[in-house]
């Protein structure tokens, strides 16, 4: 199919695991199967920052 959008944030993706380290890779995974002009997302999705 055809994926038209119109701007802004259009698409939520969630996911679950064990770990958060494994539900992290499964939203990447899935991330990585949305194309579209323009597409860009966070790379710090469920980052855990030292301190």
């Amino acid at each position: 199919g055809e994926v038209l959008t119109n701007g802004g944030r259009v698409l939520t993706v969630v996911a679950s695991g064990k770990t958060i380290t494994e539900a992290r890779e499964r939203v990447y995974d899935n991330i990585s199967r949305v194309h579209f002009e323009g597409c860009h997302y966070r790379k710090d999705i469920a980052q855990v920052k030292d301190g």
